[in-house]
């Protein structure tokens, strides 16, 4: 259990990796994971976050591509095969890239384990309103709750 929710590490049993490194296609066994997980949670009335995860291996100087975009293309697969799995579209909430900012293996962080994908069961009050509450829809731009205190600006903000 996290702040946010119930969080679920889809990690090889065997200490293997999910993706080959420096890829974003998951291997069979993690299309088969995450389908056998999507069984699991399309039951469950949560929304979902679903993140990907790097080792803190580095690209090469000069880069374009990075472990950022890597994580982010790791958790787009990851939503494609859950979707794909029967996961309802609405209870995405949202596809995030951590890079290797989480290690799962904190002490080894060029571990294969670190290549990974997490998902998480997300707070009904971190997605749903309380009573009295205005919807994020009334003003913002997402599924969670917009602070009574939030005011919508023409895009005219001026920083110091």
């Amino acid at each position: 259990m996290t702040p946010e929710g119930l969080r679920i590490q889809i990690v090889d049993r065997d200490g293997e990796s999910m993706f080959p490194t420096g890829s974003a296609v998951p291997y069979e066994k993690t299309v088969n994971l995450l389908a056998t997980v999507a069984e699991i949670i399309k039951k469950m009335p949560n929304q979902i976050s679903v993140r990907g995860h790097t080792d803190a291996s580095p690209y090469s100087m000069g880069a374009n591509y990075t472990n950022w975009e890597l994580s982010a293309d790791r958790a787009n697969a990851s939503r494609r095969v859950l979707l794909k799995s029967g996961i309802d579209i609405k209870k995405l909430s949202n596809v995030v890239g951590k890079a290797a900012t989480e290690p799962l293996k904190a002490d080894n962080p060029l571990d294969p384990q670190n290549r990974r994908i997490s998902i998480i069961l997300l707070r009904d009050s971190l997605t749903k309103p309380a009573l009295g509450q205005k919807q994020a829809g009334a003003g913002g731009t997402g599924s969670v709750p917009v602070d009574p205190g939030y005011r919508k600006t023409m895009g005219n903000v001026q920083f110091p």
